[in-house]
């Protein structure tokens, strides 16, 4: 079995443990044939953010050149005995794209692959936006209800694939919301955004990253859920595996029980990054 990890943070973004070389040894302990490093970029040039830690979210931007030449010696280090590649995880914010190309097209050409992710809101109404994967703002969350999360999540991801100047290769973390087990109480509304967004997915030819961290967490599920899986398979939707590992010992998180299920859906690719170009390996 062909086991490769897109998904992984480390010390460098400040809410993780652990160095870059202590995963890498992971992923060869794991006997993994890739590993992605994908911390999160910074937020600090973002507007309206004024409620969120976002110092504990990310690397900054001082810290990119850094973050890339760690890597880049890493890769060149360890050639002969696993892959590496080199990524980001980079946040969409609506209409604040410039801001982020001004400092990402810097480094683009460094990049293998680019995560896109949503972990904030914003309702507009006063309250500033607010990070729902995170418990410091579970007031927030009930304040807003699950339903009202899950159709703004979703509505928020559709704006992010149908944007044209945010670049980005792999969906994380798909159904995230459900993080800490909040589930909405119409479901066949959510549904129909999900239907929405994977149509937009296969449109723009994407891949969605199968995200164990969700087995860690509890909603006890990995995102997707197995059900949209079945139908991201119908729709012929590329995937690959992320542990979205904090720490060294959660890398390749559950990918042998994760690939079974995988399989009996029906997949036997998953998709490999290098240079922004996608093939595909065998499972």
């Amino acid at each position: 079995m062909v086991l490769e990890d897109w998904h992984t943070h480390n010390e460098m973004c400040h809410h993780a443990v652990g160095s870059i070389e202590e995963y890498l040894r992971q992923a060869i302990k794991n006997q993994l044939r890739t590993i992605g490093i994908s911390d999160h970029f910074p937020y600090e040039f973002l507007k309206n953010i004024e409620r969120i830690p976002y110092q504990e979210y990310a690397i900054t931007i001082p810290e990119i050149e850094d973050y890339l030449l760690i890597a880049e010696n890493l890769k060149e280090k360890y050639k002969q005995i696993i892959n590496v590649r080199i990524g980001f995880e980079v946040d969409y914010f609506k209409n604040q794209e410039y801001a982020l190309n001004n400092h990402l097209n810097k480094i683009k050409n460094r990049l293998d692959y680019i995560l896109g992710s949503i972990h904030i809101l914003n309702f507009r109404d006063g309250r500033g936006a607010w990070g729902f994967d995170d418990s410091r703002f579970r007031r927030d969350f009930e304040f807003y209800g699950s339903q009202n999360v899950y159709i703004n999540y979703f509505k928020k991801l559709q704006k992010m694939i149908n944007s044209e100047d945010f670049d980005f290769d792999i969906v994380g973390h798909f159904d995230l919301p459900k993080k800490f087990n909040d589930r909405p109480n119409n479901e066949e509304q959510v549904l129909d955004e999900i239907m929405k967004t994977l149509e937009l997915i296969k449109a723009k030819e994407l891949t969605v990253e199968i995200n164990t961290s969700g087995l860690r967490k509890p909603c006890k599920e990995q995102y997707p859920s197995e059900n949209i899986i079945k139908e991201m398979y119908l729709l012929d939707i590329p995937i690959l595996l992320g542990s979205d590992a904090h720490k060294p010992k959660e890398i390749a998180w559950k990918f042998k029980k994760i690939t079974k299920i995988l399989k009996k859906i029906g997949y036997n690719q998953f998709v490999h990054f290098n240079k922004r170009k996608k093939t595909f390996i065998e499972i």
